[in-house]
């Protein structure tokens, strides 16, 4: 079998989203013994308008069975001969984006490539499901496979690398709208919690000034911090946080839901979108826009060890039902029946 992949944001340097995906899934694909793989290079500047032509004739001359894009592109359109699949990892844009600058195209490329798409993967049911409701997909055009998460091979720096002081709460992400930052925030707040703890946020941009103000209106200024950098040092605020917390409204799966399960770390997360599936009965859930209740929640966790160790024991259970090479060897079983 010979698959083709394009690189238009396919980085192995890079670590998240997308670029982890196909990273992940490209990665153990190409061990099989039975599939060759070609990755094409995204052109930039004025050539891009003339892509399809290339693309196509380069597909075509490398007897390509299974064109896989990594992401979407008016490239993709029903060649003869080859079977294109598309990953779908969420309905951000559709349902929360629209109008936004630059979002129209963006949703009139991804319909183009949806609709032209042979196969579809969803990276959750949710996904799956808001994806026929929003475009009409048939359900046998459809995979759910789940996304994988590390548990082998992992660096995590010491807590002196990591400058961890204080016990902490952990925020991972960006703090946009529906990523509901502002309902932890508020929590924090009113637990009372700077006098004990950090609120940390990791990766998703330094605060902006209306943060800023917002935290010195709290008087936390001193309490939530920002931090940035690379997988160990993620790994390392997983492993010694006393919580995360995810209170997103939507997300298309919720890696790190099982990114700090992996590392002992117990979660609160929102009962909302496709997180619940993922988290199971491994984290403590709370409604979204419920802060007494995320308070409630949190008060379980820090004072409470019992609790707080059961949690964590269930996550470590919870992570052995995700793994990359299941999702390789699932995304390569896509590839096989599509070829008969």
């Amino acid at each position: 079998m010979r698959i083709a992949y394009d690189n238009m944001i396919f980085n192995l340097q890079k670590c998240g989203g997308i670029s982890r995906y196909f990273n992940e899934v490209i990665q153990r694909i190409k061990k099989y013994n039975d599939v060759d793989m070609c990755i094409f290079k995204g052109l930039k500047g004025r050539l891009a308008r003339l892509n399809d032509i290339l693309i196509g004739c380069r597909l075509n001359a490398n007897n390509c069975q299974i064109y896989h894009p990594t992401y979407y592109s008016s490239l993709i359109k029903k060649r003869k001969g080859i079977k294109t699949v598309i990953t779908v990892c969420d309905m951000i844009h559709e349902l929360y984006l629209s109008g936004q600058n630059g979002c129209e195209r963006h949703l009139l490329v991804k319909k183009m490539s949806i609709m032209n798409a042979d196969h579809i993967i969803c990276i959750s049911n949710n996904t799956k499901k808001d994806l026929k409701d929003i475009y009409g997909i048939e359900d046998e055009k459809i995979s759910v496979i789940y996304l994988g998460t590390p548990l082998e091979n992992i660096k995590v720096m010491n807590n002196r690398e990591a400058k961890l002081k204080r016990p902490y709460i952990l925020y991972v992400g960006k703090r946009m709208s529906y990523k509901n930052f502002g309902v932890l925030l508020k929590a924090f707040y009113k637990l009372s919690l700077a006098d004990d703890f950090d609120l940390i946020c990791f990766g998703g941009g330094v605060f902006t000034n209306d943060e800023l103000s917002e935290f010195r209106k709290l008087n936390l200024k001193n309490s939530v911090k920002y931090a940035e950098g690379p997988d160990e040092l993620l790994h390392s605020y997983y492993k010694n946080a006393s919580v995360l917390v995810y209170p997103s409204i939507y997300e298309g799966f919720g890696l790190p839901v099982l990114e700090a399960m992996s590392f002992n770390c117990p979660v609160i997360a929102s009962n909302s979108s496709s997180i619940p599936e993922v988290a199971g009965d491994a984290a403590l859930l709370f409604h979204p826009e419920d802060v007494d209740e995320l308070c409630s929640r949190i008060k379980n966790i820090v004072n409470d060890e019992k609790t707080r160790d059961y949690y964590i024991e269930k996550g470590k259970e919870r992570v052995k039902d995700f793994s990359w090479d299941k999702t390789a060897m699932e995304t390569l079983s896509v590839y096989k029946k599509l070829i008969g």
